[in-house]
């Protein structure tokens, strides 16, 4: 259905369109929050390890850390350190201070886990920036994450011992600050779903503007398909949909006027032909009477044609003026014995199979009814030249009547299945091509329809009309 296309489309787009702009948005905005975090966090670590290295530096002025030796860790000069560098790790809330050379073998850690000469395997994982603050310039490792699950930031300092370099001291921080980020993403996603929602919605009333002015216009194209006509100049909307309003309002009254002269002149035509027509079938019957035998066989051929005439001038003048449907109860098997004596000669030589209930009935007006069974059935009659066997049903079907009709003629090309109800389209080399199409028009004013169904051998054709209600519930 239209709705669900263009108003699907438009929604979509609405909250694709903010939800990837809020995306970008918070994507950008935590990553910059997040870089500006590390990025104060690695330089006060900096500071802090260069703070630390001083300290250890006027410490180990009249010795050199880089002498302390495997064992050493009870050792009067490990105290000294200890008593500086502790106070020091444990008031800045460091979570470790160490000291290590280029192999990182440790000569000092501030949690004790490590003894001296031991490697800190961690530090492989800063080797970049170890290698850099070994060339003298104090640097930050990337952020990293504890076998606890919380991340920390490491910055080391050049150890100088006689103006050179000889080991490094590192101070690990935890990231805490960290969770503030954390904090905001959570905060971001939550104003990013009220943002989806506030977008839906917003898209569904933009979406509803835009296709309600546009469902009207197709619901209004559809019922002047179906012949009636909508009040095209009350929609409203954009000025596009009111200049389409106004030109489908415009070729309404064109197409009706149209139709109009249409049908007048086919009325016109139909009215000369059938007076001339009544005189030619008058006289034949006269001259019938009066010819020789071997003369007889011309007459009836003469006669035979004017009928056929007749029969397309009923069309033409039916599909010119419908008339206006006057319901009322149909017993089917009497309109059929009907109908069947309607077509007189035509159907002579046809072998008939009824299946009808007795108390089968449909409510529809007579005539008009008549006339589709008499369409329908011509129509079979003239598909098996007048040879053959129809077959005609009937049973309740929801509510409505389903008369089929079956014959043993070539059938219908599937392609054609549907242009066999267009006016003046027709396959034979006689006829008016209005005979079906006036079948589907009575049957939509009778509240049924015609429809062709396929078939293994000839057409099928099936005719619903609404039920008859029965007497007891009349």
């Amino acid at each position: 259905m239209f709705p669900r296309r263009l108003r699907t489309q438009l929604i979509i787009f609405v909250i694709a369109q903010v939800g990837l702009l809020m995306a970008l948005a918070g994507f950008y905005l935590q990553w910059q929050l997040q870089h500006l975090v590390e990025k104060e966090l690695g330089a006060r670590l900096i500071a802090l390890a260069r703070v630390a290295a001083q300290i250890t530096e006027k410490t180990a002025a009249a010795w050199p850390v880089t002498s302390l030796l495997p064992g050493d860790e009870s050792s009067r000069r490990m105290n000294e350190l200890s008593r500086e560098l502790l106070p020091l790790a444990e008031s800045l809330n460091l979570s470790r201070l160490l000291i290590f050379n280029s192999q990182h073998e440790i000569y000092f850690d501030s949690r004790r886990e490590l003894a001296i000469g031991q490697e800190y395997i961690r530090l492989r994982f800063d080797a970049s920036e170890i290698a850099r603050t070994f060339r003298g310039e104090a640097s930050s490792a990337k952020l990293f994450t504890a076998a606890d699950g919380q991340p920390f930031k490491a910055a080391y300092a050049p150890l100088r011992e006689e103006n050179q370099i000889r080991a490094l001291v590192g101070v690990e921080g935890s990231a805490e600050s960290l969770q503030a980020v954390a904090e905001t993403r959570r905060v971001l996603s939550t104003i990013g779903m009220i943002g989806l929602l506030i977008a839906s919605i917003t898209g569904v009333l933009f979406a509803r503007q835009i296709t309600q002015p546009l469902e009207r216009l197709r619901q209004a194209a559809v019922a002047i398909g179906a012949g009636q006509t909508p009040a095209l100049l009350d929609i409203t909307g954009s000025e596009e949909v009111a200049f389409l309003a106004r030109t489908m309002e415009e070729m309404r009254q064109a197409v009706g006027r149209r139709e109009q002269n249409l049908r007048m002149m086919l009325a016109g035509v139909a009215h000369e032909i059938r007076n001339p027509l009544g005189g030619i079938e008058l006289f034949a019957g006269l001259l019938e009477k009066d010819v020789p035998p071997s003369l007889q066989p011309q007459v009836q051929k003469i006669l035979q044609e004017v009928r056929q005439l007749k029969f397309i001038v009923q069309d033409f003048l039916e599909y010119a003026r419908p008339a206006e449907s006057r319901r009322q109860r149909i017993e089917l098997s009497a309109l059929f014995g009907e109908v069947r004596e309607a077509l007189g000669e035509s159907a002579k030589n046809i072998k008939w199979k009824m299946e009808i209930s007795p108390a089968g009935a449909v409510e529809a007006d007579y005539s008009q009814a008549r006339r589709m069974l008499l369409n329908l059935l011509r129509n079979s009659i003239e598909a098996m030249h007048g040879n053959g066997e129809i077959r005609i049903t009937a049973q309740g079907l929801n509510n409505q009547m389903a008369i089929s009709i079956y014959d043993d003629g070539p059938g219908v090309p599937p392609d054609l299945t549907e242009k066999i109800f267009e006016p003046f389209f027709t396959t034979k080399s006689q006829g008016s091509g209005l005979g079906l199409a006036l079948v589907r028009r009575l049957a939509e004013q009778n509240s049924g329809r015609v429809e062709l169904l396929p078939n293994a051998k000839g057409a099928h054709f099936r005719l619903l009309l609404p039920v008859a209600p029965t007497a007891s519930s009349a």
